[in-house]
C-alpha cells in the first residue's frame, strides 16, 4: 500500500502523478516530439501497459480454460475450442494491441493524457512503483499473478484515488471489445454475441420510406468553399431565417417542426452530422467513435460515473433505448410548488404530453418481450412486485433483433427517433434548413439585448468556416451539458446556468440463467417495475428496468475480480439478463468547460440517493432469483457474485432465500463507496432551470431566459429537479410547450435586426458570403413570415444565394 504522506497529497482524477512528485504539464512538449515521430508511449511505457492488461485479460492456462469450461450449460450452441481459445488469449495476442490504447488515449483531455503518461512512467522505476503498489519496480519485471494482485488491491483499497487507477486501466482492458467493426472481434463468438448482419437491416431500411434530409441539407464541401475574402482571410457566411434552433435531440426537433408547421423558416445547428442508413455501421465501435459525446470517454470529475450523451443527429434519441415515461404527477406538482410553473401541474402540461404523444407515435401497443424483459416480469409477478410494459416511442422494424442496435444508433423503424418522427415532419413542410457538422459558438445580440442569431463554426474534416445564422428568434436545445457552455459564452450571467445537475446515477445487476437469454435482441426497455419509485413519499426512489449492453459495455460494468472470474462472467453473456435501477436523485452536480472546450462535470452523489439505489439493487437480486437465476453478479468489485447451489423455479425455497438474503447483507455492509461500483448516466437535466423568478432558475416558465429576450431554451436542461423517468417525453412536452411562445415572439417581430458590433466580430461587409432564406415580406395568422421554400428545399449555398438575391438583407 502506499505510504499516507504520499498519497494524502492525490485529490484528483488520475492524479497518481502526485504519488511520485510528477508533474504532468511537463509532459506536453514531450507528448509533442513522441507524436511528430509517430508514436504515443515509450518502449517502458508500453511494457507497463502490456504487464497491466495482460494481468487483467489474461492467459487462464489450461486448468483454467477447463475451469471456464466446466462452468458452462449443457447443450451450449458455443464449441469447446471457441471458448478454449477465449480462455487462452491474452491482451497481447491481438497485434495491434497498443493501436486500440492509443486510438482510446486520443480521447483523453491533454492534461489528462500527460498525467496518464507520468502515471505509466512512475510504474516503470523502482521507487514510483513502490509507491503506487508496495512492490519495487519496474512493474513489467513482476510476474503476472503478482500483478493481478496489485490491480485487486487498487480496487478494494480504502483510498479513493488508488481505487482510480485500478478503474482506468479496467476501462482500456474492455477496449479489446470495442477491437473491430462488424464481426471482426475474435471474442464475439465465445461470449455467444453475433454483430448485426448489415446486408439484412438494409434491406428492411430500403422496403420503409425514409426522409431524405439531403433536400434540406447545406452540404459541407460546397459550403466551405464559398469566397474566402483575399488576403484578409475567410470571412464568415450568412444565413438568414425566421429562427435559429440549436440542437436536433427531441427538444429542437419538437420546437423545429412546431414552428416550420406553422410557416416559419427554421435553420437547425446540429454539431453532429446526418448519415443516410446506408452510411452507418452499426457497431459498437463505430457508434462509441461517432455518436457519443467525447467519444464514449466521459465521466464526472473523479470518475465515479460513467456519462453517456448523444452527440449525433437527432440527439439522444437517435441513441437511448426508446422507453417512454409521461412526467409523473409528483413531479409536476412539485415543479409548481417550488418553482412557480403553475402550468406544469395544469391542463397546459397536460394537453402538451398529449400532443408530443402523437408526434413521437409514443405508443404501449403491441409491443413484443425480448427474453430479458420476461425475466423482469416473471421475477416481480412471483414476488408480488408491480411491473408493467413501458411505452415505446415509434414501432420497431419488422425483423424480430433490430430492436437490440439501438444504442449503437439504429434506429429506422417507423417513427423511431427524431429523424423518423419530428425532424421528419419539420423537413417535409420545406421550411427546414439543416447545418450539421455545425457547433453554436455564441448568441448573438442586436442593439437592444435581444437574440438575433447564433454565431458558429462549420465544420468538414480539417476544414472550418465560421457562420453567422441570423434569425428573429433563437431556441437552445443543445441538452444539458452544452447548452449552459453556450449561454456562458454568450455573456449570461444568471447563477443557475450550469448548476443544479442531475443524473439519474444508475447500477447494474445481472443473473446467469442455464438457458440462453440473449438480451441485447429485440427492443431492451419494454417493462419497468415501480416497487421501489417513491421510498420518501415524495416521488424520490428508483426504477427498474432492462438495459441495452453489448459485449464492451458489458466489460466495463462487470467488476474485475481477477483474471478467471472476469472472462468467466464474459462468457455467460448470452446467458445473463441484466437489470438496471435508476435513482430520481435529490444530488447535483454542475457543468463547465476547460480552456480547450472540453465538458467538465463534477457531482455529488447524496447518502439518501445511495440508499434508494441500494434498496433498489435488493430488490433486482430478488426479482432475477425469483425468475430462476443461477447466478447473480452485482457491480461491486468488492463483493463477490452469488452462485446459488441450487434453483428454486417459484422464488420461494428456504435454502436459496438464506443464500440470497446473506449476500444481500454483504452489499449493505459495502454500500456506496465511490468507485467500489460501476455507475453510469445516460440522462442529464436540470442545468438551465425553468422557474417563475431569476432567484430560482435561468429561464422563464414560458422558456425564455430571463436575462436576453428572445432567446429561449427547449431540453432537459430546464427541468427544476430529476424526473425520475426517462427525460425524452418530458423534453418534448417542455419543448412543445415553448414553441408555442416563440411562435407569439415571432409574431411580434416582423423585422430581422442585426447583430451588436461588439458580438459581429468585425465581419468586413463588403466581401460577406451569403446563404439566404428571403425576409419575411408577408402576414399570415402568426404574424410576419416569408413566402415558403421551394418543395425541393435547397441543398447548397449557391442555390440559396441565386433563389435570395432580391433580398435587401444579403450582401454579395
Amino acid at each position: 500500500q502506499p505510504r499516507r504522506s504520499l498519497s494524502a497529497r492525490s485529490a484528483s482524477p488520475l492524479s497518481c502523478a502526485a504519488l511520485s512528485g510528477a508533474k504532468p504539464r511537463r509532459a506536453e512538449p514531450r507528448r509533442a516530439a513522441m507524436a511528430s515521430r509517430g508514436e504515443v508511449f515509450s518502449h517502458k511505457e508500453e511494457q507497463v501497459l502490456h504487464a497491466i492488461l495482460d494481468a487483467l485479460f489474461a492467459d487462464l492456462g489450461d486448468e483454467g480454460a477447463q475451469a471456464l469450461l466446466a462452468a458452462q450449460t449443457a447443450h451450449d450452441p458455443r464449441s469447446d475450442e471457441e471458448l478454449v481459445a477465449f480462455a487462452r488469449r491474452p491482451a497481447s495476442a491481438f497485434t495491434d494491441s497498443m493501436d486500440i490504447v492509443r486510438a482510446r488515449l486520443a480521447t483523453f483531455d491533454g492534461p489528462d493524457q500527460d498525467t496518464f503518461h507520468a502515471l505509466l512512467k512512475t510504474l516503470a522505476t523502482r521507487v514510483g512503483c513502490l509507491a503506487l503498489t508496495g512492490k519495487r519496480g519496474p512493474l513489467y519485471r513482476h510476474e503476472a499473478v503478482v500483478v493481478q494482485g496489485i490491480l485487486k488491491s487498487w480496487f478494494t483499497s480504502p483510498l479513493q484515488q488508488i481505487r482510480e487507477l485500478g478503474k482506468v486501466f479496467k476501462l482500456l482492458a474492455s477496449v479489446f471489445f470495442l477491437q473491430g467493426d462488424g464481426a471482426k472481434n475474435p471474442n464475439f463468438k465465445a461470449m455467444g454475441y453475433e454483430p448485426p448482419d448489415m446486408a439484412v437491416l438494409r434491406e428492411v431500411v430500403n422496403k420503409a420510406t425514409a426522409v431524405d434530409f439531403n433536400k434540406c441539407r447545406i452540404q459541407q464541401m460546397e459550403f466551405l468553399q464559398q469566397p474566402s475574402g483575399g488576403i484578409a482571410g475567410p470571412q464568415p457566411i450568412e444565413v438568414l431565417c425566421d429562427c435559429v434552433v440549436v440542437g436536433s435531440g427531441p427538444g429542437g426537433a419538437v420546437v423545429a417542426a412546431e414552428l416550420t408547421e406553422a410557416g416559419f423558416r427554421v435553420a437547425l445547428l446540429e454539431r453532429g452530422r446526418w448519415r443516410a442508413p446506408g452510411e452507418q455501421s452499426c457497431s459498437e465501435a463505430g457508434a462509441t467513435r461517432e455518436l457519443y459525446q467525447e467519444a464514449g470517454n466521459f465521466f464526472t470529475s473523479d470518475h465515479s460515473i460513467s456519462i453517456l450523451a448523444g452527440s449525433c443527429f437527432g440527439g439522444g434519441a437517435s441513441l437511448n433505448w426508446s422507453c417512454c415515461l409521461p412526467p409523473p404527477e409528483q413531479v409536476r406538482e412539485e415543479w409548481a410548488r417550488d418553482f412557480g410553473l403553475d402550468w406544469a401541474a395544469g391542463p397546459a402540461m397536460a394537453e402538451a404530453v398529449e400532443r408530443v404523444r402523437h408526434r413521437l407515435s409514443i405508443h404501449s401497443e403491441g409491443v413484443e418481450l425480448n427474453a430479458a424483459n420476461q425475466v423482469l416480469m416473471r421475477g416481480c409477478e412471483r414476488l408480488g412486485y408491480a411491473s408493467e410494459i413501458a411505452a415505446q416511442q415509434g414501432w420497431q422494424p419488422q425483423s424480430p433483433d433490430d430492436g437490440g442496435w439501438c444504442s449503437l444508433g439504429w434506429k429506422q423503424g417507423r417513427r423511431q427517433g427524431m429523424h423518423g418522427s419530428a425532424l421528419a415532419d419539420a423537413a417535409q413542410t420545406g421550411r427546414l434548413l439543416l447545418l450539421d457538422g455545425c457547433s453554436a459558438d455564441e448568441i448573438l445580440r442586436d442593439r437592444t439585448g435581444s437574440a438575433c442569431g447564433v454565431r458558429a463554426t462549420m465544420r468538414d474534416g480539417t476544414d472550418s468556416r465560421t457562420v453567422i445564422v441570423r434569425g428573429r428568434g433563437v431556441v437552445v436545445a443543445g441538452g444539458a451539458l452544452l447548452t449552459p457552455l453556450l449561454l456562458r459564452r454568450s455573456g449570461l450571467k444568471n447563477p443557475h446556468i450550469g448548476r443544479h445537475l442531475r443524473l439519474h446515477p444508475a447500477m447494474t445487476i445481472w443473473g446467469r440463467f442455464d438457458e440462453p437469454i440473449r438480451f441485447f435482441e429485440g427492443a431492451p426497455m419494454t417493462t419497468v417495475s415501480r416497487v421501489v419509485e417513491d421510498q420518501d413519499g415524495k416521488g424520490y426512489g428508483a426504477k427498474i428496468w432492462v438495459p441495452n449492453l453489448h459485449p464492451a459495455t458489458f466489460a466495463t460494468l462487470s467488476p474485475w475480480h481477477g483474471p478467471q472470474e472476469f472472462k468467466q462472467a464474459l462468457a455467460s453473456y448470452a446467458h445473463a439478463a441484466p437489470l438496471i435501477s435508476l435513482v430520481r436523485d435529490q444530488g447535483e452536480g454542475k457543468v463547465w468547460e476547460n480552456s480547450n472546450r472540453r465538458v467538465k462535470v463534477s457531482y455529488s452523489m447524496q447518502q439518501v440517493d445511495k440508499l434508494h439505489l441500494q434498496n433498489a439493487l435488493e430488490h433486482s437480486a430478488r426479482i432475477l432469483v425469483a425468475a430462476g437465476a443461477r447466478e447473480v453478479h452485482s457491480a461491486h468489485n468488492s463483493v463477490k457474485p452469488l452462485r446459488l447451489a441450487a434453483v428454486a423455479e417459484d422464488g420461494s425455497d428456504a435454502a436459496v432465500q438464506a443464500e440470497l438474503e446473506a449476500w444481500l447483507a454483504q452489499l449493505r455492509a459495502k454500500g456506496m463507496q465511490t468507485l467500489d461500483v460501476m455507475l453510469g448516466s445516460a440522462h442529464q437535466m436540470g442545468t438551465c432551470r425553468m422557474a417563475a423568478s431569476p432567484k430560482l432558475g435561468a429561464a422563464k416558465p414560458t422558456g425564455e431566459t430571463w436575462e436576453v429576450p428572445g432567446l429561449f431554451v427547449a431540453d432537459t436542461s430546464t427541468f427544476p429537479t430529476a424526473s425520475g423517468v426517462n427525460p425524452m417525453w418530458t423534453c418534448a412536452a417542455i419543448a412543445h410547450h415553448t414553441a408555442q411562445h416563440v411562435k407569439q415572439r415571432l409574431g411580434a417581430s416582423p423585422e430581422l435586426s442585426e447583430p451588436a458590433p461588439p458580438r459581429r466580430q468585425r465581419l468586413a461587409r463588403g466581401c460577406m458570403s451569403a446563404a439566404c432564406v428571403r425576409e419575411p415580406t408577408h402576414t399570415g395568422k402568426h404574424g410576419p413570415r416569408g413566402a415558403p421554400l421551394p418543395a425541393e428545399a435547397s441543398t447548397s449555398v449557391s442555390e440559396y444565394s441565386s433563389s435570395s438575391s432580391e433580398s435587401s438583407s444579403c450582401r454579395h
